[in-house]
C-alpha cells in the first residue's frame, strides 16, 4: 500500500467515524422530543 492510498484510507475512515457519530447524536437528540398528532396534542396528554 502506497503512502498516498494509506493517507486516503485514513481520511475516509476518520470521516466515516465522524459522520456516524453525528448521526448517533442526532438520533439520540430526536428521541427526546414529544410526539404530537398534528393538532398539538401530545401522546402523554391522552
Amino acid at each position: 500500500m502506497t503512502t498516498k492510498s494509506a493517507a486516503l484510507l485514513t481520511a475516509v475512515m476518520l470521516a466515516s467515524i465522524l459522520f456516524m457519530g453525528a448521526g448517533l447524536v442526532s438520533v439520540d437528540a430526536g428521541g427526546h422530543t414529544v410526539s404530537t398528532d398534528g393538532y398539538g396534542i401530545s401522546s402523554s396528554a391522552r
